[in-house]
């Protein structure tokens, strides 16, 4: 009834969206006994319920149906969160596989625990079952198991962030597909392999999205589309499922929000009838994001307050937990509910503090360099056991420790460089204080003076002066802070119009707008640091928010252009050494 059951589970696995046809509705059940243990695994597939197998798990099994009941546990906890539960079938169905010495099923296993172990920021444990995975591969058929299994190892590129990688992984796994000569092929097999197409092409826009190459993933989304027209239209499923959730990404990433908008709302309608948490947890996120950058604030609380009430712990590289905090914390105080403001502040700090980059960052490195690494020893175990070895490998010593010896000294230099950058930023600084402490005629002079070669050619006006004295005021203000701040919105409260504001601070502060706003915002955040010393013990993001940018790279960006350095090296040179009030 099933062919090579296990084979045909992995497209379930790819990627860990685990593919799976769901059936509207679930039956009624008044007795189990009436069911074979075949029937008893198809009511499960179909209705999604472990009802069916926490029934067989009482039953006596074979070593072949254990390790399948073992599978679909898996499939069906980790669907709906249940992280413990879930661990607990896997590492069954690693013990009984390996005592079977069945290798693909111990791949499943060993892929399942990464996935389980990275969700519950086991980072060790999860380097470790991903690590182990790998040798397993070599075990499929060649074909389109061995293909699957092989894209679904690099899902973790991903994870990491090496999204290049990744996308170059996928496109050859899709060439990999293509290659295979579906006309030859039964009709579950030919549909088998365009389904496989289609998984790998949803995850691979994924992968362009996240390079913001838009272009791109827009090709693999309208791949998608032609193979589920002409092969599964209709069908509601995983993999249908997850690619409406990735063109909302598609949308939301772009910023063309109101477009996204009806993707997200439509896997939520899914899910009310149809069991799928997770996207749907990651749509509500999603969508109180985009009603909060659309300003309306009432309905991305109550969406993001739908995603806090019932979490998933998703295996993705955006932390959506993180942000529905964040999210709900800006919202709530846009509304000036204080109460929700604090609490969600309070909790989005704590995942702040729990978010441990470094040690994610180490997995990360680590699992790759051990990748390279075993590469690198299957490479020498090909060549003959002889003294050669032994010389690439003193050789390659000398190389590393030259290469270390380099880097230090680079780094060294660089650090130097560095120091002296800050202290001018900072110089600087106490330079535009003094500045600022003269009187209001003496600034009119100096500005007069400063443009002198512009004064020349062309006489500042009563209104420029007007101008130039409220963009002062607003420089010793705050407002600057504010992460809706834009042209339109200063000339409006400085009383002009956009065009003779920026004509103003292209000429007078000889920078654009958005670097105009990004220098005083970074002055602003610097001044906080060397004057109130619990702002040096904040996470970067949390000071990127502090001081109106919209993310934590855009502020290192901004950070780096203004003064030189990223703003860890900033509070490095800060610690090392103090700098008076």
């Amino acid at each position: 009834m099933r062919k090579d059951i296990s084979f045909r589970y992995c497209i379930v696995l790819l990627f860990l969206l685990l593919q799976g046809f769901v059936t509207i509705g679930q039956d009624q059940l008044d007795s189990l006994s009436k069911y074979s243990h075949d029937e008893l695994f198809d009511r499960a597939f179909e209705t999604r319920s472990t009802l069916y197998l926490e029934y067989l798990e009482n039953q006596k099994l074979t070593q072949e149906e254990k390790k399948q009941l073992y599978l679909w546990f898996y499939y069906l906890t980790a669907a709906n969160g249940k992280l413990d539960i879930t661990l607990n079938y896997l590492q069954k169905l690693d013990s009984i596989s390996a005592l079977t010495k069945d290798p693909k099923n111990r791949f499943y296993a060993k892929l399942g625990l990464a996935e389980i172990y990275y969700k519950k920021s086991d980072y060790e444990k999860s380097k470790l079952a991903f690590e182990s995975a790998e040798q397993y591969i070599r075990d499929f058929p060649e074909g389109i198991t061995r293909i699957l299994a092989s894209a679904e190892y690099s899902y973790f590129y991903y994870l990491s962030g090496n999204f290049d990688v990744f996308n170059t992984e996928m496109e050859n796994a899709i060439k990999s597909l293509n290659a295979l000569k579906s006309d030859k092929l039964e009709e579950y097999d030919r549909r088998y392999l365009e389904n496989a197409k289609a998984t790998i092409a949803i995850n691979l826009a994924c992968g362009y999205i996240m390079k913001e190459d838009f272009d791109q993933a827009a090709e693999e989304l309208k791949l998608v589309d032609q193979i589920y027209e002409e092969n599964f239209k209709g069908d509601v499923n995983t993999n249908s499922v997850h690619t409406i959730l990735v063109k909302g990404k598609y949308h939301f990433f772009k910023k063309e929000f109101e477009k996204a908008i009806p993707f997200f709302q439509e896997v939520i309608k899914i899910n009310e009838s149809q069991e799928f948490q997770e996207d749907a947890y990651m749509s509500e996120v999603f969508l109180g994001i985009i009603y909060y950058q659309l300003g309306d604030y009432n309905s991305s609380l109550s969406h993001l307050e739908t995603a806090i009430k019932s979490p998933m712990v998703v295996a993705d590289y955006v932390k959506y937990e993180m942000e529905s905090y964040r999210y709900a914390y800006l919202a709530s105080k846009q509304l000036n509910d204080t109460d929700k403001s604090l609490m969600y502040s309070g909790l989005y700090m704590e995942q702040d503090e729990q978010l441990n980059d470094n040690e994610r960052s180490n997995f990360i490195n680590s699992f790759i360099n051990n990748l390279e690494v075993g590469k690198l020893q299957k490479d020498l175990s090909a060549k003959n056991n002889t003294n050669f070895l032994l010389r690439y490998i003193l050789f390659g010593l000398a190389v590393l420790i030259a290469g270390l010896g380099i880097i230090l000294f680079y780094q060294f230099k660089e650090n130097k460089k560095n120091k002296q950058k800050i202290a001018d930023y900072l110089d600087q600084l106490n330079s535009d204080k003094k500045k600022k402490e003269d009187s209001s005629s003496a600034k009119k002079e100096a500005i007069v003076q400063e443009n002198n070669a512009i004064a020349q050619t062309q006489e500042m006006d009563e209104k420029t002066v007007r101008i130039l004295d409220k963009l002062e005021e607003f420089e010793e203000g705050d407002l600057f802070v504010d992460s809706k701040m834009s042209l339109a919105y200063l000339a409006s409260y400085l009383g002009t119009n956009t065009i003779t504001l920026s004509k103003i601070i292209n000429t007078y502060k000889e920078m654009n707008f958005n670097d105009y706003i990004n220098g005083l915002r970074i002055r602003y955040i610097i001044e906080k640091i060397k004057n109130e010393p619990k702002f040096e013990q904040y996470k970067i993001s949390y000071l990127a928010e502090v001081s109106g940018f919209s993310s934590h790279s855009i502020f290192s960006k901004a950070f780096k252009k203004s003064t030189g350095v990223t703003p860890s090296q900033f509070l490095d040179y800060l610690k090392d050494e103090p700098v008076g009030q």
